[in-house]
């Protein structure tokens, strides 16, 4: 690292004139991405979506529907509904137009709602809508359904992300100047959160061109890049001034700083990168696309902060000490942080186990955490579309197809008719059902039995919805007793797949959703917890500093999605809701990475002191001066620019935005400052045993 050290020095100006270029044009990019972020992110290639793909090729059905809803009269608005079912039908390139004629049921009490099916989500088809509907003073008329909804999901995000940054960003800017002192080096760490911010974004428009990303992506990215940018430079810039502080050159302390804060970066980042690519495991679009943003935004930190800051130190070094605001009083700190640990060196078991009475408890709300698939109640509260959508649902959501499920056969044959009915029947007298439509049950109203409508050309052309008798597959409606999104609906879709049937529909979704996340968590926390353990075994060749990091973190983790229920689901705090299922998924990954950042940081440091005085006690006191300033330091940025995200008001965001701020704090109090101290004191030179024994680095550098 020593030798990278030297060549940033020497071609420090072509490095950052190489870094200028590069970050001018992913800047315009970066700039482009929000318009190419599309949907929740909530789809997978499963049983589902081969459901959906025969609705669309062999019942004509919408693979998107826009529902428009109207209120008064209820004479006034079936006349109104009926005159804009011709109007809708006018707008080319839409598909179908359900109106009162062809569904009775919406019109109920004052309201009644119409349904225009879209080829896709994009804005211009609700535009459209919206230009046809010309009602009288005395009837109102509200849109809502999935394409407006994904718009204003991605409208809030963008909105969330500025007000989250105005927030985050001057505490931030405060807290470095409280830090450094002195504007520049204060300015440092922020402006490689945007060169990090930048590069990500940029990076990522070229990603959208091959898939479809999550609007999810933005925040989740702004978040990591802003977090790694900040942290990796106040790690750098801390001790390029340590450096300076011994009387070292500009050039020389920016070698040094690569070499050893370098060396911290470049396997911090490699956890960071472990954790957050633990969700590729997961095959759900919203987590692939996550990871990959946020992956991408950890490559960038990492190469900037061991090429562009070193050789922007080089260039500007002189003018880090300039216009001193605050007074840097870091003998002092240090003295405080000296004294902690020999505080809590003295008393290492009562530290132990007071530390675990303030973690445990926060575990118990666990057993109470619901899980959700964010949907229109993730938009904040006021947004026209979740209003109208809670409007609809409330009077006609029980109305709605839970599931659909497909019947195949030979549908001229009375074998194939008689399956057909068999299924209805069998779906009609189920507990867990509250209504069937299919082709059997519309023959029934008309009098028939399945076998004598299909003779009919008449009625056999109504069955046409239904029974698709060229591909010889029949679809069944099913409304269920439950919400499709609990447990019995999920228990219900899965016992009718072990029947054989193909069965697709909202529950079949949030089932599919589900169980992938939940059967690939195992695998992606074993890829994670063995990924960082070799990672951390190679870092230091110890084999407990590991272990205890991995323990400390999931404990950590823990207690925080304890305390989540009770800021969430309690109602105590925020308006009681679920947690979104995006949330425990994405805080472990990037708090994981982000709790190993903080533990290369400062176990790297015990481990210069251990190697050359062979004193545990002196390495963990000596390690926990020089880092916890910084670490602290760290820590609160990321708890301001994070816990910004609580004033936002799309609720997976500001869930994980208050999560990953919580967990922080947690790690850097608790963790860092009391548990780690303690057991590096426990365990002794056992800390750093190794097989075959330890072979010191030759450290030049504290």
């Amino acid at each position: 690292m020593e030798r990278l050290g030297q060549k940033i020095v020497r071609f420090r100006k072509s490095i950052s004139l190489v870094w200028l270029i590069a970050l001018i044009v992913l800047g315009y990019f970066a700039l482009q991405l929000p318009d190419q972020l599309k949907g929740n992110g909530f789809t997978r290639d499963g049983e589902f979506q081969q459901v959906e793909q025969v609705l669309e090729q062999e019942f004509k059905q919408d693979p998107h529907q826009i529902i428009v809803l109207f209120e008064g009269d209820e004479p006034t608005i079936r006349k109104e509904m009926t005159r804009h079912v011709t109007l809708f039908r006018d707008i080319k390139g839409v598909g179908q137009v359900v109106g009162p004629t062809e569904n009775p049921q919406a019109i109920r009490d004052g309201k009644g709602y119409l349904t225009v099916g879209t080829p896709d989500i994009e804005q211009k088809w609700t535009k459209a809508v919206e230009n046809k509907v010309d009602v009288p003073n005395d009837v109102s008329v509200r849109l809502t359904g999935e394409p407006l909804i994904v718009d204003d999901l991605n409208t809030a995000s963008k909105n969330d992300l500025v007000r989250a940054e105005l927030i985050g960003v001057p505490a931030a800017l405060l807290v470095l100047l409280i830090v450094f002192g002195t504007p520049l080096a204060a300015v440092l760490p922020l402006i490689m959160g945007l060169v990090t911010f930048i590069f990500g974004a940029g990076t990522l428009y070229f990603v959208a061109g091959q898939q479809e990303l999550s609007i999810f992506v933005l925040n989740a990215v702004a978040m990591i890049s802003l977090a790694l940018g900040i942290d990796f430079s106040l790690l750098y810039v801390n001790r390029f001034r340590e450096e300076q502080g011994k009387g070292y050159s500009i050039a020389r302390a920016a070698e040094v700083s690569v070499a050893t804060a370098g060396r911290s970066i470049l396997f911090s980042g490699i956890c960071v990168f472990v954790g957050l690519a633990g969700l590729l495991v997961i095959d759900v679009d919203v987590f692939q696309a996550v990871a990959i943003g946020t992956l991408v935004s950890v490559l960038g930190a990492v190469i900037s902060a061991i090429t562009l800051l070193p050789a922007l130190l080089a260039l500007f070094g002189t003018g880090l000490e300039k216009g001193r605001i605050f007074k840097s009083g870091s003998d002092r700190g240090e003295r405080r942080w000296r004294n902690l640990a020999r505080f809590v060196m003295k008393r290492p078991v009562a530290i132990t186990i007071f530390s675990l009475i303030l973690l445990v408890p926060c575990l118990i709300p666990l057993r109470d955490l619901e899980l959700n698939i964010p949907q229109a109640s993730a938009l904040p509260e006021d947004y026209a579309s979740r209003l109208a959508f809670e409007s609809w649902e409330k009077k006609f959501g029980d109305d709605g197809t839970d599931a659909v499920v497909l019947v195949e056969g030979d549908f001229s044959s009375e074998a194939g008719l008689r399956r057909l009915e068999d299924a209805t029947r069998n779906f009609q007298a189920d507990s867990g059902v509250k209504d069937v439509i299919s082709g059997a049950t519309l023959a029934e109203q008309n009098g028939l039995d399945l076998e004598q409508a299909v003779q009919v050309e008449q009625a056999k052309q109504q069955l046409t919805p239904w029974i698709a008798f060229d591909a010889d597959v029949a679809r069944v409606n099913v409304n269920l007793v439950g919400d499709p999104g609990d447990q019995a609906s999920q228990d219900w879709v899965r016992k009718v797949r072990e029947m054989g049937y193909t069965i697709g529909g909202p529950a079949a979704f949030n089932q599919e959703i589900y169980d992938e996340i939940y059967d690939k968590m195992p695998l992606a926390l074993s890829v994670v917890l063995l990924a960082t353990f070799l990672i951390l075994l190679i870092a230091f060749r110890s084999i407990l500093i590991p272990i205890k990091a991995i323990l400390m973190n999931l404990l950590s983790l823990g207690a925080t999605f304890g305390l989540l229920v009770i800021l969430f689901e309690s109602g105590l705090v925020f308006p009681a809701e679920t947690i979104g299922i995006l949330t425990p998924v994405f805080i472990f990954s990037l708090v994981f990475g982000l709790s190993m950042d903080y533990e290369v940081f400062l176990v790297s440091r015990m481990e210069e002191y251990y190697d050359e005085t062979g004193d545990n006690d002196v390495a963990t006191e000596m390690g926990l001066a020089k880092t916890s300033k910084i670490i602290t330091s760290a820590a609160l940025i990321m708890i301001v620019v994070t816990g910004a995200f609580a004033f936002t008001g799309v609720s997976p965001i500001k869930q994980l935005g208050v999560g990953i701020a919580l967990a922080i704090f947690i790690d850097a109090t608790i963790v860092r400052m009391l548990l780690v101290p303690a057991l590096m004191k426990l365990f002794g030179h056992w800390n750093w045993w190794w097989p075959g024994g330890r072979r010191k680095r030759q450290t030049k550098w504290h």
